[in-house]
């Protein structure tokens, strides 16, 4: 063999060893990348993780109401707590009044529970709200007794 031959071999062979370490080293960045994701994806959120205590309760996603073609609306969200055998929940919500016509936007809740059919209310509260610029502030109502919470909107003349 000569050495021009030779030479070439090596170069041959020095140049394949680069291409492997470099697309191994691809692979080992794209396994790192795979096993985080991976990680990732069984790591809950803090958005998402089971409330810490009872105190602070699960919440449902926001749901929307609206009334005539949107002159007014609420968007609420139920929350529940438990502590043994004993069940609460609340509204959060924000009203708001899209049209200056001498109406506003008023919101009953109440808090119960739904047994066999029937209905057992342990609280209710109206809110009101008839600034057009902007929603109200959001709205607790403060934990009370039950399972469910009912939200019905209307118009009303103010």
């Amino acid at each position: 063999m000569n050495a021009r031959n030779l030479d070439t071999r090596r170069t041959n062979k020095h140049g394949a060893q680069g291409r492997t370490r470099r697309s191994g080293s691809r692979i080992a960045l794209g396994a790192a990348a795979l096993a985080a994701a991976a990680t990732a994806a069984l790591v809950p959120s803090a958005a998402s993780a089971a409330p810490a205590s009872a105190t602070e309760g699960a919440c449902t996603e926001w749901r929307i109401i609206q009334v005539d073609h949107n002159a007014a609306g609420v968007k609420y969200r139920e929350c529940d707590r438990y502590s043994g055998a004993n069940t609460q929940t609340k509204a959060q919500l924000y009203i708001w009044d899209n049209r200056h016509d001498g109406k506003v936007a008023q919101v009953y809740t109440a808090t119960g529970s739904n047994l066999n059919g029937q209905w057992y209310q342990s609280w209710e509260r109206y809110y009101a709200w008839g600034d057009e610029s902007h929603h109200s502030p959001l709205v607790d109502t403060g934990w009370h007794q039950g399972h469910d919470v009912k939200v019905l909107l209307k118009a009303v003349r103010g």
